[in-house]
Parts: C-alpha cells; structure tokens; sequence
C-alpha cells in the first residue's frame, strides 16, 4: 500500500492480513412489542468505513511512517491531516472488499498507537483509518450461506413474564412474541465478500428471504420448527477481516420477521 499526501514524500508500508474492516451502518434498530424489528436510518452518506491496522518493519521505517503522519498533521497548505492511499495488495482491501481499493482512496488518520518492539530488530505500529466518501466496486448480491463456523446459535426467545403475589400464588403476562435469531460466522471468498457487504449497505432495514443456511435445519431453532424459505432483518453484522489468502469472515445475526 502506498501512502502520500501534503507533507509527506511518498513511501510504501506493506500491511499484514490481519487487519480489521471496521464499517458503520447510520442504522440503528429497536423492537417492536409485537416482535419484530424497525430501523432508524440516517441514510448512507452519513456511513463510515474505518480499518484498525499493524504495519510492520525495521525501526527506521516505522520511526520515518510517524514522523511523516506529523509532517502531514502539520502541513501548512494543501490539506492536513488527509492522505492519500494508493496501490492495495489483493491482501490489502483494508476498508472491506466491497471498496474500490483499484485505484486510490483518500483517509484520514484516526488514531496511532505507541510504536512497540515485535522482534530483535522490527517494530510495528496501529493505525486506524477513516476512508473519506469511498467509491464501491462490488454488486450487491445474498451468496450462499454454506461454510459456517462451529458455535452457531438459533433459537427464539420466550416472551412471557411470571410476576409472585404475597399468597405465593402467581401471575403471568405472555406477549407470544417469540422472534427467532439466529448468529453464526461464516466463511466466504473475497467476492461473495464484497457482494453480501453491499447487499447488507443496500437493504439496510428492507427484509430478506433465506432460502437456506448448510447444515442448519431450522435457523431459529427446533421449538419453532419453522425450515425455509424464511423472511428475516439482519440487524447486526461485523466484518472478521480475512482468514488465509482470498477467504474472509462475517458474523451475521438475523432476526425473524413474525
């Protein structure tokens, strides 16, 4: 990746695949007494894409990638505090793979950490990013959901509460809103990557149809015993980063739509 901007001579940090893609949705979602789920949306442009980062390498060039970060925060034309970003590795998509990281990407530096010792000799630093109104390259599309994690979770809630008098005897208040949810982290290649991020920043609060989830008979659990297809809100998801070369990972909750 390399990396320029006002005060800065351009230089090349190679950043390891272990960063995190760390997008915000202006979504935000409440329930419903019966249930189900809306959304509150400020809309797409108020979005932000960030990636908290480690870059690695000799102390020079660790100490020269500060110290040009400050020449940038102290430039007195142009535009401080902005770099640009230019020339991604296919392992480099640090802002998720939905990005257009082809061609350049303009960010800001959010945060910097204390240069720490990794090795005898190497030196590593976090950095956190903000891409400034990014472009995106891939088509929104739902792949399907086949390599999932062990560890997955499906199952509904019981919305009945039991309330104790002073006789010991009780009374019960049951709404018989019992959405399921169902949270699993899947595996998928860079391009349904890309794809399920813009279907899930396209639809934002629509609802989508499940047709299936690999080897998960009933994806909010067997009390419902409720298979396929099955209209449902994906109210929270976080981007895992990638998992090898050309392979990455997503954690996606649902919530049933009753």
């Amino acid at each position: 990746m390399q990396i320029s901007g006002d005060g800065i001579s351009t230089f090349t940090a190679k950043v390891r695949p272990d960063f995190r893609p760390e997008t915000t949705l202006a979504i935000q979602w409440r329930k419903l007494s019966d249930g189900n789920y809306y959304s509150i949306d400020r809309g797409a442009d108020a979005d932000t894409y960030e990636a908290s980062c480690t870059l690695h390498s000799k102390e020079s060039a660790i100490n020269n990638f500060i110290q040009q970060i400050e020449e940038n925060r102290t430039a007195s034309t142009g535009a401080p505090n902005q770099i640009t970003l230019s020339e991604f590795l296919e392992t480099e998509h640090i802002f998720g793979e939905d990005v257009d990281h082809s061609g350049s990407i303009s960010a800001t530096v959010i945060d910097i950490s204390f240069r720490r010792q990794s090795t005898f000799k190497g030196y590593s630093v976090n950095v956190k990013l903000r891409a400034i109104s990014p472009t995106f390259s891939a088509l929104p599309s739902l792949p399907d959901l086949s390599y999932l994690d062990i560890g997955y979770q499906s199952d509904n809630e019981l919305t009945i509460k039991k309330y104790d008098t002073y006789s010991g005897t009780y009374s019960y208040l049951d709404a018989r809103a019992d959405v399921g949810e169902f949270v699993g982290t899947f595996t998928f290649s860079q391009a349904d990557m890309g794809k399920i991020r813009r279907h899930i920043a396209t639809e934002r609060g629509n609802t989508v149809t499940i047709t299936g989830i690999n080897g998960v008979q009933y994806a909010f659990g067997p009390r419902r015993g409720i298979g396929y297809n099955r209209d449902c809100k994906i109210i929270d998801w976080e981007d895992m980063g990638m998992f090898g070369v050309g392979w990455c990972k997503l954690k996606i909750k649902l919530a049933e739509v009753i």
